[in-house]
């Protein structure tokens, strides 16, 4: 369900582009056609009834996809009736070298993009059936010599299509980069409170435990509990418990400095990494924390507290879970002790 409105707006924009490209593509091609049946000396009649169908059939195809229940598929039967149209043209143009070898190669080409190859051949299929029956109707003329004058007037088309679709790619690829960057951001940031998701805070440790087997940089972890977070939730409310996840968020993020990591481990349980820090700088930084938390975040009255835990990265800690867990134990020991403290792991 969480999809759907994606999926319309991605059908939205499908129907846009196409319907905005036939209309350019009619607009403009039209020129060329016309220019060729001119100087084959059609009558004004089949002149009229081809400027008049290539004005009013992208209008009737956008007012067809518009209302329909399914507009993708709508589209889809829009799309063959142009090869249809395309094919027919060429065909009362007597093949005319120019302007047939550009409705053929720009049909094929928008179908594929629009399609895949699949709809392009089904496309040309029916550009072929119809234009061999219209030819069979005109006699089999076949007049594929291209005057000047024609060739000129396929230049608008040649020109403003093809550079229309250079624009519409662009846009699309744009459109792909922004939305993967999107996805990108969602998978490092949790979105409730800003900091590092699980996974991507991990990623971060990770790589500063590599650091020390090289380098022996020294560092440190904080595992941050908000005490009695079920109560509050149980209490005050979910609402209300979002908000401490905020509020505790936010004076984390504040109380770190720009090479140090915060990420979120768990629902109410927070994590920081601090590069460079030994393990007395680290309770200094927890305990500011554990303060700034119990002076600024009320619930009913009730300051909240933290318990948090430190471990500084040691000889024999050659994993994640080594060093995060020296530092869960030694927040297992401040919940131990009454909680809305700090303890160092073990020594």
């Amino acid at each position: 369900m969480h999809d759907q409105p994606s999926t319309h707006s991605g059908i939205a924009l499908f129907v846009r582009y196409t319907c905005a490209m036939r209309a350019l593509g009619f607009y403009t091609g039209v020129l060329g056609v016309a220019s060729a049946m001119h100087g084959q000396g059609a009558s004004a009649t089949w002149l009229l009834l081809l400027v008049s169908s290539c004005l009013a059939w992208p209008l009737l195809a956008w007012r067809l996809s518009s209302t329909s229940s399914d507009p993708r598929r709508a589209e889809f039967r829009n799309l063959s009736v142009d090869t249809g149209l395309a094919g027919f043209w060429m065909a009362m143009a007597q093949f005319d070298l120019l302007p047939s070898a550009l409705l053929v190669a720009v049909m094929a080409m928008d179908r594929t993009v629009v399609g895949g190859l699949s709809l392009a051949l089904r496309s040309m299929a029916v550009m072929a059936g119809v234009a061999l029956v219209t030819s069979a109707f005109n006699g089999f003329a076949f007049q594929p010599h291209t005057r000047f004058a024609t060739m000129l007037w396929c230049l608008p088309f040649l020109v403003l299509y093809l550079m229309a679709m250079g624009v519409a790619a662009r846009m699309f690829s744009e459109k792909v980069r922004t939305q993967k960057r999107i996805l990108e951001q969602v998978s490092r940031i949790d979105a409730e409170t800003g900091l590092a998701t699980r996974p991507q805070w991990l990623a971060l440790v990770a790589a500063q435990l590599q650091r020390f087997q090289r380098y022996g940089a020294v560092s440190s972890l904080l595992m941050i509990d908000i005490d009695q977070f079920k109560r509050i939730n149980d209490t005050h409310g979910h609402l209300a418990g979002d908000q401490v996840i905020r509020d505790v968020s936010a004076l984390l993020h504040a109380s770190l400095r720009g090479v140090d990591s915060a990420g979120r481990y768990g629902g109410d349980e927070f994590g920081a990494l601090l590069p460079g820090t030994d393990r007395q700088a680290a309770l200094e930084v927890a305990e500011r924390l554990r303060q700034a938390v119990a002076e600024r975040v009320v619930v009913g009255g009730v300051p909240v507290t933290l318990s948090i835990g430190v471990a500084e990265l040691a000889p024999g800690m050659d994993s994640i879970e080594a060093w995060s867990g020296a530092a869960d134990e030694a927040l297992y020991q401040a919940k131990a002790d009454g909680r809305n403290c700090v303890r160092p792991q073990p020594a």
